[in-house]
């Protein structure tokens, strides 16, 4: 059991994938499929100030995990993120995945996507998670290599871990596809995705069951969401219950990837090394 700092229990981390038009481009035969990537700029335009708005009134820092197409589209959105102190990371730069790539061309992916960034947020951005969560070695390789602290793509525990070895370590901060909004929410007929839109009220039981799983076994609790899922207004509401119920735990530590990573640094987390 990983032993969280201040004496709490479990932890937990809000954490969203802006995928916005980025989630469709591939499919939307060159800009004419309008409604198609409208369901993506919906999460951007719409649903993040409400997102900003919710998480500013619980005190809660999350982190979004942002295309680099989505810093072109939309700088201003990205800089109203880090501005209200949300931690940014790397989500490749057209939503790609990088298992369909080879190891060139995920490397320069990954540096134009960091460089892009920075450049809209000024400051460093050295957390990631892959497109789709399909990461390969190369990638993770790669992470190390320019000095990332965090991947968030695969999921071998409930608990952070290590991975790349003892010498140059990565912190990885698992995700299930359990405490994914898209498999509960998303739809799309073409592209398919997706074929039962659920109620909000059966995803808020099935995601606090499973907060009430992590917090017997200590568990870190890293829920994924999608501005343009999530932030339709039934879905923000079910949202915010579920912070509500979390913030009744006083128990419960709620963490960014970098907060985690600073105390793994500075040898306040104990964390196992598992092989990929």
């Amino acid at each position: 059991m990983v032993i969280w700092p201040n004496n709490k229990r479990f932890a937990a981390t809000l954490s969203f994938d802006l995928d916005a038009e980025s989630a469709w481009e591939s499919s939307s035969l060159n800009g004419r499929r309008l409604s198609l990537l409208s369901m993506g700029a919906y999460g951007r335009r719409v649903a993040v100030p409400r997102l900003l708005d919710l998480l500013e009134r619980y005190d809660i820092r999350a982190q979004f995990y942002i295309p680099g197409r989505i810093a072109q589209i939309d700088p201003e959105v990205v800089r109203s993120i880090a501005k209200a102190g949300h931690g940014i990371g790397c989500h490749g730069f057209f939503h790609e995945r990088v298992d369909e790539m080879d190891p060139v061309r995920n490397l320069q992916i990954l540096k134009d996507s960091k460089a892009i960034l920075e450049q809209t947020i000024d400051r460093e951005v050295c957390h990631y998670r892959a497109p789709l969560w399909e990461i390969t070695p190369d990638v993770l390789q790669s992470l190390i290599e320019l000095g990332f602290h965090s991947d968030s793509s695969l999921m071998g525990d409930d608990r952070p871990y290590l991975v790349g070895g003892p010498e140059h370590s990565l912190l990885e901060l698992p995700v299930s596809w359990l405490l994914d909004d898209f498999e509960q929410f998303a739809y799309s007929a073409e592209p398919a995705v997706g074929g039962v839109i659920e109620e909000p009220d059966k995803v808020y039981r099935m995601w606090a069951a499973e907060l009430a799983g992590m917090r017997e076994f200590g568990s870190h609790f890293m829920l994924t969401m999608h501005p343009e899922v999530i932030g339709r207004p039934s879905r923000l509401m079910m949202l915010e219950r579920l912070i509500q119920l979390m913030r009744s735990h006083e128990d419960l530590w709620f963490c960014t990837p970098e907060t985690v990573h600073a105390h793994w640094r500075a040898g306040n987390i104990e964390l196992p090394m598992h092989p990929y």
